[in-house]
């Protein structure tokens, strides 16, 4: 499974707040996600489609990119600056699965899995800890 630029704004595709800084964002952290999504198949964790976004991203409205305006979240948060996304992962296999060593090979970061139960939040931000698996 991949994730795409359609797939990450969902209905926020066209909105003013995806402007060509998120969308340029977004496409940083597709790239890297993908990468690691694709390690992740190959050692075999699937995950499942997301029945509410008919892809990997979690929720239903906002797990990818959110418009400053909505209600989740911190304004400039890693989702509304186009750097973070939540990935469906119901059995919470790719949580299970990742390590700090796997997430710097990625230059990613996930926030701690204690608190996304049945998503893996996914970033490219440094948090200030700098730890690859945070507490926000």
């Amino acid at each position: 499974m991949i994730l795409t630029l359609v797939d990450y704004f969902g209905r926020w595709i066209n909105h003013p707040d995806a402007t060509p800084e998120r969308k340029a964002n977004a496409m940083v952290l597709i790239d890297k996600v993908n990468r690691l999504l694709a390690k992740a198949f190959v050692s075999g964790i699937v995950l499942p489609v997301n029945p509410n976004t008919d892809c990997c991203v979690s929720g239903e409205t906002f797990g990818g990119f959110r418009p400053q305006e909505c209600p989740q979240g911190a304004p400039h948060s890693s989702h509304k600056e186009g750097a973070g996304v939540d990935i469906f992962d119901p059995k919470n296999a790719l949580d299970d699965w990742l390590t700090d060593e796997l997430l710097e090979e990625f230059d990613l970061y996930r926030e701690h899995p204690d608190d996304t139960k049945h998503w893996c939040h996914l970033t490219y931000r440094r948090p200030n800890s700098g730890h690859r698996t945070f507490k926000p």
